[in-house]
């Protein structure tokens, strides 16, 4: 199908080979989303993000989260307009991890292990309560817990820190295809202008 991408090579590559250039433009960054979209109208549902307990560690991980969350869901409303299209058309659509569990499933889990389920449960939706009185999304795009779920499970499945200190966390596309298994696949590192790439 056109909506298909993979990323293979058909003859060994000796170690140091590039296979994988993304342009830093195209990185999507919890610090840019947040230095894109951070106004007043924001100001409401970061605070819902905040922990009670005053856990401010925690509460900046779920707002850098969340912003990168509210990005994918603003380019998923473009369309094809979206540098990013085919990238977000490519995604599971499927996931068996805890936020994408039902009632009934927290039910079967031991109890510790359901704790854990129902504690990343509400994460999902205490994100997504968080998007109602916002700006910039269509209204069909708040009420949709469907499309939500999506880009809560692309980001939290995705994301990673920076290891430069920034906090940033970052979603490289296509660069995500790679070590999902026990193994890496490939080394990675970023050059002066932020590119990323990745190695044999």
């Amino acid at each position: 199908a056109d909506s298909d991408y993979e990323a293979m090579t058909t003859e060994d590559l000796p170690s140091g080979s590039s296979v994988l250039y993304v342009p830093q433009y195209l990185i999507l960054s919890s610090n840019a989303a947040m230095a894109e979209l951070r106004c007043e109208e924001m100001y409401e549902a970061e605070q819902r993000l905040i922990y009670e307990e005053g856990d401010e560690e925690k509460s900046n991980d779920m707002i850098r989260h969340y912003y990168l969350i509210y990005k994918i869901l603003l380019e998923y409303e473009k369309g094809q307009e979206s540098p990013w299209y085919a990238w977000l058309n490519s995604m599971p659509r499927y996931y068996s991890n805890a936020a994408s569990m039902t009632s009934f499933c927290f039910t079967c889990l031991p109890a510790l292990m359901r704790k854990l389920a129902m504690e990343e449960r509400s994460i999902l939706k205490k994100n997504h309560l968080a998007i109602m009185n916002t700006p910039y999304l269509s209204d069909e795009t708040k009420r949709s817990a469907a499309l939500w779920t999506f880009a809560h499970q692309i980001v939290y499945t995705r994301a990673f820190e920076a290891d430069d200190g920034s906090g940033d966390l970052r979603i490289v596309p296509m660069g995500d295809y790679f070590n999902h298994g026990t193994e890496a696949d490939v080394s990675f590192a970023y050059d002066e202008e932020g590119n990323y790439w990745a190695q044999t």
